[in-house]
């Protein structure tokens, strides 16, 4: 479902004043035939700042010509071009009724499979997170040259710097009385033409591993009409809910803080009431939890921290994120434990499994592994092989598992002759099924409240409870955090059941909009006995087109990846899912 943290779920609200190039569009209606827009560039590789020295290695070894360039418009049918690229990067494509349509461009691989898309990034405006301000749509009112952009293959994007196209494309705004408001219930619905090539239609209803948009599934939007606090132009905010019931529970109400509206620079309270916070549960009644089989009342803390919450598996809290120097490689946030007696330490490198097909698989019980013998390399990494079975969807599968370390000093240079020894941390160990609020009091040491947090964290994603039946904050976690404050994300204005909260970037005759959000942060895959980092980015964009005032043409655009792609556990874990889907909405 759109619910999944993997896809739909995963996008964070975005700074609703972020200016980037406004999209503009059209007619609501078809293209015309005959007139053909141009756009050429050159795409160069690159790796972005978030990829590691490990991982460097990966892009220098890329055929870009192995790549094709396919843009596409939001009109109905929609229109595309293509274009080889050149083995120096270049490319030109020729899309049929593209001018002043919002136009969106990605790469596909070989096999017509999504590879990247193309963002356009705003270095002068910033989101919530930080992050330069992106779209992955705009409208060109005439033939264009992007430049030279850059693909960085471990994260799946096209850079298009707003600064390239700055004088081709439409900035202009509609009246806020032709703004289309697709407030209310829609259902998600295949479409009646050919799709373009790497794109996909809503997934069957039926289809519960589905990371994307179901057929037959209920969405509820609002939107919200608010002032530039600087200017006191329009602008918009709009709200999509996993159903009207998840809206109502969290009060009907736009939910940004004082603090938030002032960051952002925007003011709704033309809104009246429904310009408060959202009002969080502090229990929920008749949760049944996924991991007991157990239906009952949970109380919470901090209206995240459920009070039934215990670990499940052993947890050694001396243990943290630290960058360890290996020979020339620099292994990013690896995972170490210590001291021993010895004063030795053990940094957790990398690893993971894959199946018999050798896809990488996410092992979550490792009982029924066993681990064969250590081997150490000229830079003293130690590694060995795993086999096995492990429960994969439900299925015992046939897995190998790799695993990856080195055993190094206080200041993590690596003692190739050395031996951790784990026994001599069995005093720190806490054991599994000790309830998380045990963990640690106020007086521990933040190993000690990081394992706690860790604790709570597990529990509340693999119980279920962020689909229970109530107003629950979004919680995000940190699992490279050193210290208790950083590790724990509590999403004050972005609960679960809310799937997108963006500022809306109306078409210029207000037929439809935009909205783009991306996100980067560390996730924690276990490995064995202890943990592997994982630097994982989010992007999701979608594109309304009123067709009718009962019906819209829909585009959503999605990419889950790790860049830790030297990591098998993060392969297995975050799946790389770069997907384009296009549908329909309908009341």
């Amino acid at each position: 479902m759109f619910v999944s943290r993997k896809v739909f779920g995963v996008l964070l609200l975005g700074a609703i004043a972020a200016g980037m190039i406004r999209c503009s569009g059209g007619s609501g209606g078809s293209a015309s035939s005959g007139d053909y827009l141009t756009l050429s560039g050159a795409i160069s590789l690159s790796n972005g700042s978030s990829t590691t020295t490990e991982e460097s290695i990966i892009a220098q070894s890329v055929d870009i010509t192995q790549y094709k360039v396919t843009c596409s418009t939001t009109t109905t049918p929609v229109k595309t071009g293509t274009s080889d690229i050149g083995s120096d990067g270049s490319f030109t494509a020729k899309i049929e009724g593209a001018t002043n349509q919002p136009l969106t461009c990605f790469l596909t691989d070989s096999t017509g499979k999504k590879a990247a898309d193309f963002l356009i990034s705003d270095s002068s405006s910033k989101d919530l997170n930080g992050n330069n301000s992106t779209s992955t749509n705009a409208t060109f009112k005439q033939n264009a040259s992007l430049g030279t952009i850059n693909f960085d293959p471990n994260a799946g994007e096209v850079t298009v710097p707003v600064t390239n196209i700055a004088s081709v494309v439409s900035t202009e705004k509609p009246a806020a009385a032709s703004v289309f408001d697709p407030t209310g219930s829609w259902t998600i619905g295949a479409v009646d033409f050919t799709l373009p090539t790497g794109t996909k239609s809503p997934c069957a209803s039926s289809d519960s591993s589905c990371k994307g948009p179901q057929a037959s599934q209920q969405i509820y939007f609002k939107l919200w009409k608010g002032i530039k606090t600087a200017d006191s132009s329009d602008i918009y905010g709009l709200q999509l809910w996993n159903g009207q019931s998840k809206f109502t529970s969290c009060g009907s109400v736009i939910g940004l803080t004082s603090t938030a509206k002032t960051q952002i620079g925007v003011d709704f309270s033309a809104n009246g009431s429904a310009d408060a916070i959202f009002g969080f549960a502090t229990s929920v009644a008749s949760f049944t939890d996924s991991i007991t089989s157990t239906t009952g009342t949970v109380n919470l803390t901090s209206n995240w921290k459920m009070s039934t919450a215990k670990l499940l598996h052993d947890v050694m809290p001396l243990c943290g994120p630290h960058d360890i120097t290996a020979g020339s490689t620099t292994y990013s946030n690896a995972w170490v434990c210590g001291p021993d007696n010895s004063s030795d330490y053990q940094a957790q490198l990398g690893g993971g499994c894959v199946n018999s097909s050798n896809q990488n698989v996410d092992v979550r019980d490792w009982t029924g592994i066993t681990c064969g013998s250590v081997t150490t390399n000229t830079d003293g990494i130690k590694s060995n092989t795993c086999t096995g079975n492990a429960t994969i969807n439900g299925v015992s599968t046939a897995v190998t598992c790799s695993n990856k370390w080195a055993v190094v000093n206080s200041s993590y240079v690596v003692q190739p002759a050395g031996d951790f020894n784990w026994s001599e941390l069995s005093g720190s160990v806490v054991p599994v099924n000790t309830t998380c609020a045990s963990v640690a009091n106020g007086g521990s040491s933040n190993a000690l409240k990081i394992a706690q947090l860790q604790c709570y964290a597990e529990y509340f994603d693999r119980s279920g409870f962020r689909n229970a039946n109530a107003c629950l904050p979004r919680v995000e976690m940190d699992w490279s955090a050193t210290t208790p404050t950083s590790f724990e994300k509590v999403d004050l204005i972005r609960p679960e059941g809310l799937i997108f909260f963006e500022q809306f970037k109306p078409f210029t005759d207000g037929s439809g909009g935009s909205m783009t959000t991306r996100q980067e942060h560390f996730q924690g895959v276990q490995v064995k006995d202890s943990w592997v980092n994982c630097r994982v980015i989010e992007t999701g964009s979608l594109t309304i087109k009123k067709i009718t005032d009962s019906k819209m043409l829909a585009t959503y655009q999605s990419a889950t990846i790790t860049t830790s792609i030297t990591k098998p556990a993060c392969l297995g874990k975050f799946t790389g899912a770069r997907e384009t889907f296009v549908f329909y909405l309908t009341k």
